[in-house]
């Protein structure tokens, strides 16, 4: 039988009685149990098709805030112990919509994404972003402040782990593992900062397995500025720089194990290069040259330029008579005020002249080149080019600076975690 009152219903069925359910909440509210037998309004609000945890005014078809400093807005985990599981799932089909956005306004930390992945083998991911769009990110992250912050973070406790892995499997195109760009005039594209105080650290390591590949390239699309540059020490204190044009700048000792230029050839400049090695020596020396010609005794004085004394001493002469033998050719007068004295030739002749000096000004003084030095006890049974001596590149001076790495393995594996 059933009784009904102004207030609630009770349902009889035999001698067994239903408990009455009270409670009470506020509108938009989706009501849940507050006990067994009363309701009340839960955190989730619903305005339309909208649904709002922790919010009246839900801006998505699930909006879920928190202003918890402890607790994350939104937790996803997956427990699975195999198969290829996700902890949370984000996916948009239009071509501007974003497969999972995550937004933190708190001021004291906290994440607006957090992914964690408990695995302790195989390539298991704690975030990942996938898109099939063109012009899409995998993963996007966008920091608005003015001041301060990353817009992505990676951060790793393995030794041979990445902070951050960007992997692209396209097998041709001008595709790119990762991209790194800035709008500020003072910005950095991408930056590399290896904090270790010691030991063989790197601040940005590229390598590569084609012959004719690059490991590190540089371009400055402005066709001006520097395209390369390399400071020391706190104050950035600039030690090499190359500019848009090719020119360089080296603030030490350049060392090489031999110099030459190489330009298209002069006489076949479409089909041949020309080469032609460096002058070497042991001092840092300067060569002057040109011709002269006698007056009607057979004497003439040779201008030198004007900071010529002030950046060399040690003089050496070298003269050479054109057209007709000059056996009495002799430097009546050795430089003095940027000048030097020739004699004994025949008058209205031609006078070849070199005139060479090592330099002494103050930077030459502080940095003279050791000609014969030992080398330091890390590099001693190592080779500049084992190859020479019959040894092997593990000989080679510098070959266990850097540790082995193999994104392009990597790589290969790491993309089958993609759903």
């Amino acid at each position: 039988m059933k009784f009904k009152c102004a207030c609630l219903t009770v349902w009889f069925c035999g001698a067994m009685a239903f408990a009455q359910v009270t409670g009470s909440g506020s509108p938009g509210y989706v009501a849940g149990w507050k006990t067994k037998t009363s309701l009340a309004s839960s955190v989730i609000f619903q305005s339309g098709n909208q649904i709002g945890v922790g919010t009246k005014t839900p801006g998505a078809a699930l909006d879920v805030e928190s202003s918890s400093t402890t607790e994350s807005a939104i937790l996803g985990n997956n427990t699975a112990t195999s198969g290829t599981p996700s902890g949370v799932t984000g996916i948009a089909t239009f071509s501007a919509g974003v497969g999972l956005l995550g937004i933190n306004n708190a001021t004291n930390g906290g994440s607006g994404v957090l992914g964690i992945s408990n695995a302790t083998s195989g390539f298991a991911n704690g975030v990942l972003g996938q898109t099939t769009s063109p012009g899409g990110f995998g993963v996007f992250g966008n920091f608005t402040a003015t001041t301060g912050g990353s817009g992505v973070g990676g951060e790793t406790s393995s030794p041979f782990g990445f902070g951050v892995i960007g992997i692209n499997t396209s097998t041709s195109g001008l595709a790119t593992g990762v991209l790194g760009t800035t709008s500020s005039n003072s910005g950095f594209g991408v930056q590399g900062d290896a904090t270790a105080t010691s030991g063989t650290t790197t601040g940005v390591f590229g390598q590569v397995r084609s012959a004719t590949g690059i490991a590190g390239g540089f371009s400055n699309l402005s066709g001006q500025g520097l395209v390369l540059w390399g400071g020391s020490g706190t104050s950035n204190t600039t030690v090499f720089s190359v500019d848009a044009s090719g020119n360089g700048f080296f603030a030490g000792n350049l060392s090489k194990g031999s110099g030459s230029f190489k330009i298209d050839h002069p006489l076949d400049p479409a089909n041949k290069y020309l080469e032609h090695s460096f002058v070497e020596s042991p001092d840092m020396m300067n060569i002057y040259n040109g011709v002269v010609l006698l007056d009607d005794k057979g004497v003439a004085s040779v201008k030198m330029p004007d900071y010529f004394e002030a950046l060399n001493s040690d003089y050496r002469y070298q003269l050479t008579a054109i057209g007709s033998p000059g056996p009495n050719l002799y430097v009546a007068e050795e430089i003095s005020g940027n000048h030097f004295k020739i004699a004994g030739g025949k008058p209205g002749a031609k006078v070849s002249w070199q005139v060479t000096g090592i330099r002494q000004d103050a930077y030459a003084k502080a940095h003279r080149i050791k000609v014969e030095e030992d080398k330091p006890a890390q590099e001693r049974g190592h080779y500049l080019h084992p190859e020479l001596f019959g040894a092997t590149e593990k000989d080679a001076v510098g070959a266990n600076s850097y540790p082995a790495r193999t994104p392009g393995t990597l790589s290969a594996t790491a993309g089958s975690g993609a759903r």
